[in-house]
């Protein structure tokens, strides 16, 4: 029977909503570091019943992940979800971002001052953990966001995403090596969203998420080292646990290495990227139908440059003021439109509405969804390209799909008129459990393969530097090594596709190869067999050379005894005034003739001939070995 305190955690999940889900990955080294002892899944079974609420979680959503998947190893499921402390419900945070803001691309400097982006926003935030089969854990933040179709919220979204992403932007000068956590980074996501939370703290983003990681990490290990019999960690650190990386798009900033979900329940959007059936044809609309370049030209034409007289940099500067809102609001180009006018308009342009809000909502789909805050600067190629999604990726597909999928470089994107799997899971963890566990399994398999990146590289410079110093058998020891340790432990520890059903199955071998899985997975494993077999043909060549060495000194050494003999046998030629005597020759051979021998001189002159045709044939095999073969 469910209580009142439990009943009012359930919410319903709303047209024009976004879930966006944060996640962050400790590796399994670091766990059993932190933990002081390696984090199994026989321990974890033991453990996840008594911990928080994480019965409730897993009750809740894994008969969700099992319908989609098979997570099954050996007769058992070794991945859990684990709660986090506070309310079941979430908690509320309200985030703020300035009325002003500005980036950078392609030469130019932006400003822009859309309207109602300075308006505080309540975003609810629900946190778990996902404890991983190999013992690795990854963070997961889930905030809600309801919104409308405006400027000013577009731009609040995208700024959400460059929070964990920020490309577009540059550090302040002298902040080379910056941590996305550090104060007065000048990128204007990491310095000015800021989230206020129950209590009345006010902090910027990714210090907030520092704050929630570390007293959620210290008292899970607690609980944990409790059960394990270990020493309870002391405290957790945010930038020492998670993973961090230089951020290539922002040089000298490194961020966390996290992964994005968005989630948006929003009809529009969806038959925006779903066109629905022509009732001439009965067939869906094509997007080209959609998205034409007339509706798309005005808006980067309207976009003004100027030079900034006070700047070093003489970049132009491209303001979004009031007066371009307007416009750009209103489209009086198409506000005057007879009704005849716009009839024959959307007949050619169907998606075309008043003040074309169908334009603006395609600039901001196609640029959220390749991360880019220079949305209302597209052209109608660029919008295409971003909303050709990667689910439904065929008419059959697409006839059947209630929902569509995109991802970029960090994100995965789900767009939905309405959901039961987010209604289901919502109220647990935050977002829909289908999309949830295609998020949590390409994560980890992209992390996975990052740690098995950085030990093949350790092995190709140490063995390189190996075979150039001649140590072969350790190099090959290396090899035994690394095959018995990292390669076994990164193939036992990576997913397989463990979908049951295509719409997953082909969302997920999508997500393998734009992260880079896949085609890492295949090159380190060509890179480590070449230098691997390397080191072994250059060992054969050495044992070869070696081999022909031993051969060269065994010729050398006939030749030696040849020369020897020769001059054994030269002392036996003896002059006796007009007769030679060769006493090293048979007797029948001998001049004068020589008298009969003896049973010993048989025996002498026995050993003398072998040895001499055995000196004679070895020497005639060195020549050959040596002149005869090279000559072919």
């Amino acid at each position: 029977m469910m209580n009142a305190d439990e009943e009012s955690a359930f919410e319903k999940c709303a047209d024009r909503s976004v879930y966006f889900t944060l996640s962050l990955y400790v590796p399994a080294r670091q766990v059993s570091k932190t933990l002081g002892a390696p984090l199994t899944p026989a321990f974890m079974r033991r453990f996840q019943p008594g911990y928080l609420e994480s019965l409730r979680l897993r009750d809740a959503v894994e008969p969700l992940f099992n319908d989609i998947a098979d997570r099954e190893r050996l007769g058992e499921v070794n991945d859990f979800l684990l709660a986090t402390p506070g309310d079941v419900k979430g908690e509320w945070l309200t985030a703020a971002v300035p009325e002003e803001i500005d980036w950078t691309t392609e030469g130019r400097h932006f400003i822009a001052t859309p309207p109602g982006l300075a308006r505080p926003r309540p975003m609810r935030l629900r946190r778990f953990w996902y404890m991983h089969a190999n013992g690795a854990l990854s963070y997961h933040l889930s905030f809600r966001l309801n919104y409308e179709h405006n400027p000013g919220d577009f731009y609040f979204m995208s700024l959400l995403q460059k929070a964990a992403a920020p490309k577009e932007f540059a550090l302040s000068k002298g902040k080379i090596g910056t941590r996305a956590t550090s104060d007065a980074t000048g990128v204007l996501p990491l310095d000015k969203l800021l989230l206020t939370d129950e209590a009345g703290q006010r902090r910027a983003f990714w210090k907030t998420i520092a704050a929630r990681f570390e007293a959620d990490g210290l008292h899970l290990f607690n609980a944990m080292s409790v059960q394990a019999g270990t020493a309870a960690p002391p405290t957790i650190v945010f930038d020492e646990l998670i993973m961090h990386a230089p951020f290539v798009e922002v040089p000298g900033l490194t961020m966390p290495v996290a992964r994005l979900l968005f989630f948006f329940q929003d009809e529009t959007f969806f038959e925006r990227l779903m066109p629905p059936v022509d009732p001439k044809t009965s067939k869906p609309r094509r997007r080209t139908e959609m998205v034409q370049e007339p509706c798309y030209l005005p808006y980067r034409d309207t976009l003004k440059e100027e030079l900034d007289p006070t700047s070093a940099v003489k970049m132009p500067i491209v303001r979004l003021n009031e007066a371009y809102w307007k416009w750009a609001i209103e489209r009086p180009d198409y506000a005057n439109a007879t009704p005849e006018q716009w009839a024959a308009a959307k007949a050619t342009r169907p998606a075309m509405e008043p003040g074309r809000v169908d334009c603006l909502q395609y600039m901001f789909i196609a640029g959220f969804n390749q991360n880019i805050i220079d949305f209302m600067n597209q052209d109608s190629s660029e919008i295409l390209d971003s909303i050709d999604p990667i689910y439904p990726s065929n008419e059959t597909q697409e006839d059947e799909s209630f929902f569509v999928r995109y991802a970029n470089q960090r994100a995965m994107l789900t767009y939905v008129r309405a959901s039961r799997s987010l209604e289901s899971g919502n109220d647990y963890i935050g977002t829909c459990p289908y999309a949830f566990l295609i998020h949590v399994v390409s994560l980890h398999n992209e992390f996975l393969t990052r740690d098995y990146e950085r030990a093949a590289f350790s092995l190709v410079e140490s063995v390189e530097d190996l075979n150039k110093r001649g140590k072969l058998k350790r190099a090959a020891g290396a090899f035994y090594d690394f095959r018995m340790r990292d390669f076994a432990d990164y193939h036992r520890d990576l997913y397989m596709n463990v979908f049951r059903y295509d719409t997953e199955r082909d969302v997920f071998e999508a997500m393998e190869k734009l992260r880079g899985t896949e085609r890492k997975s295949t090159y380190l494993s060509q890179l480590v067999d070449n230098l691997e077999s390397q080191t072994h043909d250059r060992e054969a060549r050495i044992s070869k050379d070696d081999e022909s060495a031993m051969n060269l000194m065994l010729g050398a050494l006939g030749m030696f005894g040849f020369f020897q003999l020769v001059f054994e046998w030269a002392k036996q030629f003896e002059r006796h005034g007009n007769s030679v005597r060769l006493d090293w020759m048979p007797p029948f051979l001998h001049f004068p003739p020589k008298t009969a021998p003896n049973a010993a001189d048989w025996v002498s002159d026995g050993a003398l001939y072998t040895s001499m045709l055995f000196t004679l044939t070895l020497g005639a095999y060195f020549l050959w070995r040596t002149f005869g073969r090279r000559k072919r």
